[in-house]
């Protein structure tokens, strides 16, 4: 905004120049008009003295012709004063200029993030002609529940490695191979409940230039076919538990812009939740359960009394010191803390509070995980909590 406001060093004919000048090249927004009523309210101590907008217009513009001819050219070489007013225009003026171009491209961004909803919204409405049916399994079960971290998928992405091969068809086959160690190992506790755990990076998304390369599919198609790989898993879960809880976080890959001009909670995995409660809603034994998280970044979930925490990975340290920092910004202990981001299994226990970290799908796949040196592979992980806490965790291999 115009700071029009007199500097002490202005007389009328240089405060009126200066505002005049503001006018004409678009820094100030205002008309003669307002013009007018400035100037009356700073010079004109006696009402009767009161000047209209064509006096100071006409004044104005007297200055203007001769200054445009060149007549005070001496005077103004020499006139400190008008060359740094001057200065002062040209940046507030080249200031304006970038922020139109700013304006400009925030909304040609929006646009396009709108007209993708869209396409989401009708691929919803048209897929969600044929809903799940409704099936229950009766099973014997006990005070144990699995949480089942989905972390990591990396859809989209297609690549063939001396370090492995990954596509969309071999996450689908994956998929399967994970639910059926699940039910293995819900058989072996006889577990109650799932809390699906949805921990970022479903889709590859378009981060690095070596990702764009290496996906198959554009960002749009890569959130709607992970989320309908995502609902079928989900829905088979629901054949062989009471209740399937379902929470997420979204990951690094899914940024719909550069990491320092996007807020945390502007990431395509969320749309992911949302597209699953769609398709599988008239499932009552599939419950969400992100009402209560912290943040984008921080979910939340109560198993037999007990708080856990998830996050993805990339805000925060599987450490010590990266286990104070959550505490001490939240304020509480949790009995765990779920993790992804670094594409392998790991656990660790800190102070009584369990770090549980899963793989990915992907494994040792693409060239920014290879240049990182980041290696494992393709894994997913399960944990077993009873009345006390965690009884048990199972890396699972994913072929």
């Amino acid at each position: 905004m115009y700071d029009y406001t007199r500097k002490p060093n202005e007389n009328e004919e240089k405060y009126l120049f200066r505002l005049g000048e503001a006018k004409e090249s678009g820094l100030f927004d205002a008309g003669w008009e307002e013009i007018a009523s400035i100037m009356n309210k700073e010079f004109r101590i006696d009402e009767s003295d009161y000047r209209g907008s064509t006096a100071y217009r006409k004044q104005y513009n007297v200055v203007r012709k001769f200054l445009d001819a060149g007549v005070f050219v001496e005077n103004i070489d020499e006139d400190e004063d008008y060359r740094i007013r001057k200065e002062e225009l040209q940046k507030e003026k080249q200031k304006l200029t970038d922020e139109r171009t700013a304006l400009n491209k925030l909304l040609r961004e929006e646009a396009r993030f709108e007209e993708n909803l869209s396409i989401l919204e009708k691929t919803i409405e048209e897929n969600s002609k044929a809903d799940f049916p409704v099936v229950k399994e009766n099973r014997e079960t006990v005070e144990h529940d699995l949480v089942i971290q989905l972390t990591d998928i990396h859809y989209g992405l297609d690549v063939s490695s001396y370090f492995g091969d990954y596509n969309p068809k071999i996450a689908k086959q994956r998929m399967g191979d994970y639910l059926s160690e699940i039910i293995k190992i819900a058989n072996t506790h006889k577990a109650k409940n799932a809390y699906v755990l949805l921990g970022g990076d479903e889709l590859n998304g378009n981060i690095h230039p070596t990702v764009q390369l290496q996906n198959r599919e554009n960002v749009v198609g890569q959130v709607i076919k992970v989320s309908e790989l995502i609902a079928d898993f989900i829905y088979e879960l629901s054949k062989y538990f009471e209740t399937v809880y379902v929470n997420s976080v979204a990951g690094n890959h899914s940024r719909i812009g550069k990491k320092d001009e996007v807020l945390r909670g502007e990431r395509m995995d969320d749309l992911i939740p949302w597209y699953i409660q769609a398709r599988l809603g008239h499932i009552s034994s599939v419950k969400y359960i992100d009402d209560d998280n912290y943040d984008p970044t921080i979910a939340r979930f109560i198993v037999h009394n007990k708080e856990y925490w998830m996050v993805h990975g990339d805000y925060d340290r599987f450490s010590e010191s990266g286990l104070q920092k959550l505490v001490m910004m939240i304020g509480i202990i949790p009995e765990a803390i779920f993790f992804g981001h670094l594409h392998k299994c790991s656990y660790d226990d800190i102070s009584n509070v369990k770090l549980i970290r899963s793989g990915s799908f992907c494994g040792t796949a693409d060239d920014y995980t290879v240049s990182k040196r980041i290696t494992g592979k393709a894994s997913q992980m399960v944990t077993v909590i009873g009345k006390d806490g965690v009884e048990a965790c199972y890396p699972v291999t994913l072929k």
